[in-house]
């Protein structure tokens, strides 16, 4: 029953974040869906067969309560949200910060709440999360920690979508984390005014507090970043090799903590606690003390999102297995899913809550058929091929979806898991142990290099295997209708191997015709011809597809930029030239306006005036002289000038586009 109201639920929510309306209209949607939900159900009650009428009131009902869920976190239906204010300059915002994040080359950055705003003399209520950066230099520095109560300017500004054709969307991604602005500052613009005690706040400094307690100790570095981000979900001393590294073994999973360490420590819980399970309330007391001690590990690592998500998860699951009915796990984990995503439907966007419910889900339903098509005797080879057929359940669940966000998928994942999950557990437990004896700093040297030793082994492994380049299959093409269609043959399979009749071969089909129609319609949205104008920081890049061929005009050698649009539009050969001053287009003639060239005395007017590398030149005259119909400013001119040239051609109505501010320029 839970599964298919979570079902409900998800399709209201999806159609939630694809449509926005007034919240009054969607409370009225929702409240005549429960009073034709009570008519429908006191009629059903009457009725001596049950028809279809009151299946679909409830539906109906359902998805209502998940579009208004949407519509009520939408910053347009907050009346206290920023982004429904006009700012005016000299304000001052109250905040306090939620998350620190990963620092970068030049900024720290962190997730702050807005609490109120200065006017004039009084603070007005605010709400909202903001990204702040604050620039970071060798004279000034500025640590901040959750719970931390801020004073700073306030001059919110968008954040940019992503600059070329299909790179990663930063934007897309905090939008889905409630982020729409962003404040850039510098640390004499920040004053920290007080602390924020609460269980949040509380809880991220005290891992704050482990952390460092820690690194008192003699760890190696790569071993102390694998061990904070294995135990703390702390990734920010993970250098870019070793998470590669991870990545390409498919055991990058590991390093952020999620249902997987949770399941393992729900199963060592359980393993330690069955001796309670003699007494006659030994089965629900052990239950409960398990689900206490699952929450006290969520506060032991900061209350992070992901941690309390998958907490929240197991919890749930853990209650349906004690229940020990058919359908009890199943029904658990659509309930926490139904629960989390009632709470917050934006959770729905994130794609470790996607990855860790499809993972659960597919190992309960994939694994006890995957392990009964082998029987082993030997116990020591039956309990691996019990652990590699969780693993292969796990990933069929994710892949699709793992492929679609990654673009890559690691070959050799099963080796890699058979090395490392039967002594996750080991290493979580022992993990655990370390950090609360260096809290109180009775941690032995012999544990010390015991543990650094343990995970210098479990680093060497994943980074061996991570050499076996050949089993790394990357940049991997598959769009979102395509992965629907691979999750629609999954269960077609699935049903089949349930029970093979003439309904579920018929589901099999579909799924296939589906998948083929997908990769049809992929094939015939793919242009043939494109130029494209590509924006790159103090470079120049124009290139020009014909059909799976890419010409690649550029100022530079390097092509690192177009890794994805190669990988998008299924080019096969590359070829880099140098750039030209002309070029015919689908819009027409293009000019390139350089430092070192000028446009001719001819008469010759191209319609696309494209400037690049800054040209020392009247730029009214340029215009007098080329009369464009369109300007393109790209990534290789300075700020200031590119400033100037759109309030030029803002004057004489020409349409100006900056590389730098609207991304590339596309012509078919």
């Amino acid at each position: 029953m839970f599964i298919r109201l979570s079902l409900y639920l998800l399709a209201g929510i999806l159609l939630g974040f694809s449509f926005t309306v007034n919240l009054r209209l969607s409370l009225v949607i929702t409240t005549s869906c429960l009073l034709f939900f009570l008519i429908a159900y006191y009629r059903s009650s009457r009725l001596i067969f049950p028809d279809i009428i009151f299946g679909i009131v409830t539906f109906l009902l359902v998805a209502s309560v998940g579009f208004t869920a949407v519509q009520l976190r939408q910053p347009e239906n907050i009346s206290s949200h920023y982004t429904n204010f006009d700012i005016e300059a000299g304000q001052i915002l109250k905040a306090e910060v939620s998350e620190e994040l990963k620092p970068n080359q030049y900024n720290s950055r962190y997730f702050i709440e807005a609490r109120s705003l200065q006017n004039k003399e009084e603070f007005q209520q605010l709400s909202g999360k903001i990204l702040l950066s604050i620039r970071s230099n060798l004279n000034e520095g500025m640590n901040l920690k959750p719970g931390d109560i801020l004073l700073l300017p306030f001059t919110p500004e968008l954040i940019k979508p992503p600059a070329n054709p299909f790179k990663f969307s930063y934007r897309e991604y905090l939008e889905g984390l409630k982020i729409h602005r962003q404040l850039q500052l510098t640390p004499s613009e920040v004053e920290v005014l007080s602390f924020n005690y609460s269980l949040h706040s509380y809880s991220r400094s005290f891992r704050t507090d482990l952390i460092e307690s820690v690194r008192e100790y003699n760890f190696s570095q790569n071993e102390l970043a694998v061990f904070q981000a294995l135990i703390l979900g702390q990734r920010s001393d993970l250098n870019d090799k070793l998470y590669k590294d991870y990545a390409a073994a498919g055991a990058v999973h590991i390093l952020a903590i999620s249902g997987l360490h949770i399941g393992i420590l729900l199963i060592m819980l359980n393993w330690l606690l069955k001796p309670l399970k003699k007494y006659k309330v030994g089965k629900w007391l052990s239950l409960l003390l398990c689900i206490v001690l699952l929450w006290g590990f969520a506060v032991f690592t900061g209350l992070q999102p992901s941690v309390v998500r998958a907490v929240t998860m197991f919890s749930f699951l853990a209650i349906g297995l004690n229940l020990k009915r058919k359908t009890g796990a199943f029904n658990s984990l659509a309930l926490s899913f139904f629960f989390l995503l009632l709470i917050d439907p934006y959770y729905v966007l994130q794609v470790g809550f996607q990855l860790s419910y499809l993972a659960v889900f597919s190992i309960l339903l994939i694994q006890p058929k995957l392990y009964g098509l082998i029987s082993i005797d030997h116990k020591f080879l039956d309990y691996f091929w019990k652990l590699s057929s969780v693993s292969i359940a796990a990933q069929l669940g994710v892949l699709p979806l793992s492929i679609y966000y990654f673009h890559q998928f690691p070959g050799l994942f099963l080796l890699t898991n058979l090395f490392i999950l039967p002594f996750l557990g080991v290493v979580l437990f022992s993990g655990i142990l370390v950090l609360i004896l260096a809290y109180v700093g009775w941690l032995p040297d012999l544990l010390v290099w015991l543990f650094n030793k343990l995970l210098s082994i479990m680093n060497w492994v994943v980074t061996e295997i991570a050499s076996f380049k050949p089993f790394v299959f990357s940049n991997i093409d598959l769009n979102m209708f395509q992965t629907i269609a691979l999750y629609l043959l999954l269960i077609g399979i699935m049903m089949i191997l349930q029970k093979l009749n003439y309904r579920n071969l018929i589901a099999f089909a579909i799924g296939i015709i589906i998948l083929q129609l997908s990769f049809i319609a992929n094939k015939f949205s793919n242009p043939s011809a494109e130029i494209v104008v590509m924006h790159r920081y103090k470079e120049s890049m124009i290139t020009f597809k014909e059909n799976k061929n890419l010409i690649v005009a550029t100022s530079t050698s390097e092509a690192a930029e177009l890794i994805d649009y190669i990988r998008e539009r299924k080019i096969e050969e590359l070829e880099k030239t140098s750039l030209e001053d002309f070029y015919m287009t689908p819009e027409g003639l293009l000019y390139i306006q350089s430092d070192s060239i000028n446009l001719p005395e001819l008469e010759i007017h191209p319609d696309i005036l494209l400037l690049r590398n800054s040209p020392k030149v009247n730029f009214d005259r340029l215009l007098m002289n080329s009369q464009p119909k369109q300007i393109i400013a790209d990534g290789s001119n300075y700020p200031y000038l590119i400033k100037k040239w759109k309030a030029t051609a803002s004057n004489k109505k020409i349409p100006f586009h900056a590389t730098a501010e609207k991304g590339a320029y596309m012509m078919r």
